[in-house]
């Protein structure tokens, strides 16, 4: 799937919902081969600034052991917003290098055997290695992964901010300010950009 058909497919799911989405970008970046959802996560707040939650970046990524909690916390504070879920898969070794979106959660770490909660509302795949290669993960080139993750982060950017405009920069603030809207944020940790006036 191209990016402009992700996209198309985003904008479609999205439908006539008046609140941003959330973006969920699952994964380690301290294996290549799973490090897809934090680049892309990262990407989003650093590189475009989407008008959207990001949940999972390079600098704090989600993972098999906190996407529980993240995935509790999302369901709570962002009621009635759609959530995408972002991952890496692995495939056939005809898809390799496949981005793949479907209406429904996606199952993490089900290749690797690992037993964790359906998450989101909308899955974004990309197949970045063949199921059954010997380390397949870890043996995955970041420079393949990264191309990925750029076509990913930037469909989901033109999808969201197409409907949903230019997220408004944070105010500059005193260090006290800051630490006291921390203090009291409404958001978990693991929201990088949880300053943004969306809503």
């Amino acid at each position: 799937m191209k990016d402009t058909a992700l996209q198309r497919s985003i904008d479609e799911f999205l439908g006539n919902d008046t609140l941003p989405p959330v973006v969920l970008c699952i994964g380690t970046d301290r294996v290549i081969g799973d490090a897809l959802g934090p680049i892309v996560g990262e990407l989003l707040v650093r590189r475009y600034d989407v008008p959207a939650f990001v949940y999972g970046t390079l600098s704090l990524p989600v993972t098999a052991l906190t996407l529980p909690a993240v995935a509790d916390f999302i369901r709570s504070r962002h009621i009635g917003q759609k959530v995408i879920a972002v991952d890496s898969s692995l495939g056939k070794p005809s898809d390799v290098g496949l981005i793949r979106a479907t209406v429904g959660g996606i199952k993490p770490g089900l290749a690797t055997g690992k037993n964790l909660p359906i998450a989101g509302d909308f899955s974004v795949t990309a197949t970045v290695a063949a199921l059954g290669a010997k380390d397949a993960l870890s043996s995955v080139r970041l420079g393949f992964v990264s191309a990925l993750a750029d076509d990913v982060a930037s469909a989901i950017f033109a999808a969201v901010s197409a409907r949903f405009g230019y997220a408004r920069k944070p105010l500059v603030r005193s260090r006290e300010q800051s630490e006291l809207s921390a203090a009291d944020s409404s958001h978990f940790p693991f929201s990088v950009n949880n300053d943004k006036t969306l809503y």
